[in-house]
């Protein structure tokens, strides 16, 4: 997703009110009275908050027929992604990612399986039978993403001991483009020339100087 989406996201998703609207939006359809009522808020604030995020591409609406009177709007999630906010000294990275569709990886004989369990579950003859495999699966990929969000954690820590450590290093080097090339390529390993050039709005030449300058050394320490 483009950086436009995640802006918009974060930009909406900032305000606590419409946090709580999501949540009960995400356990089913709902409408601007039932929310209301639920998160005991004036329902001219929930239409404010919902044509915010509508606005936004975070939710869609339909019209559905109201048993006591005009056509109701109804209210649900439109889409599925994951944001990720990574922040510490040296660090700054926000993405976000849809999986609204399966990614374009390839799955591991695990998953597979998964997938094979929750595609069975029509095959069993009742509705409690059939609930069983899915709370299964629901729970191991819970205890999965804790277990990921955990190495995740420990992953971001060594990185950034590593970071502090690189600047604690360039500082003391003598030109300060070399010294914001050396941060910039630790930050962004792997983005062209062009890209480090225009971030810093340091010259080309100058940058590709250093950079040679850099894979010189690097090599001579092998």
């Amino acid at each position: 997703m483009s950086q436009s989406e995640l802006d918009a996201v974060l930009g909406t998703v900032e305000n606590p009110i419409r946090r709580r609207i999501i949540s009960k939006i995400s356990e089913e359809p709902n409408y601007q009275l039932q929310l209301s009522k639920d998160l005991k808020i004036s329902q001219q604030l929930v239409a404010k908050h919902l044509f915010t995020m509508e606005r936004a591409g975070l939710v869609s609406s339909v019209s559905q027929d109201s048993p006591r009177g005009p056509q109701r709007k109804e209210y649900l999630l439109k889409n599925s992604f994951s944001v990720t906010v990574d922040l510490a000294p040296n660090l700054f990275r926000a993405r976000i990612f849809s999986f609204g569709a399966l990614p374009g990886v390839e799955e591991s004989d695990e998953h597979a399986q998964m997938m094979t369990q929750i595609s069975e579950v029509p095959r069993y003859p009742d509705g409690a039978s059939r609930i069983r495999p899915l709370t299964r699966v629901v729970a191991e990929v819970d205890k999965k993403l804790t277990e990921m969000e955990e190495e995740r954690a420990v992953l971001l820590y060594i990185r950034s001991l590593a970071l502090r450590e690189a600047a604690r290093i360039t500082t003391s080097l003598p030109a300060m483009d070399r010294r914001r090339v050396l941060r910039y390529l630790m930050r962004e390993e792997g983005d062209d020339l062009g890209s480090i050039c225009s971030s810093l709005g340091v010259q080309k030449q100058v940058v590709g100087d250093i950079v040679e300058e850099i894979e010189r050394e690097l090599g001579g320490s092998d």
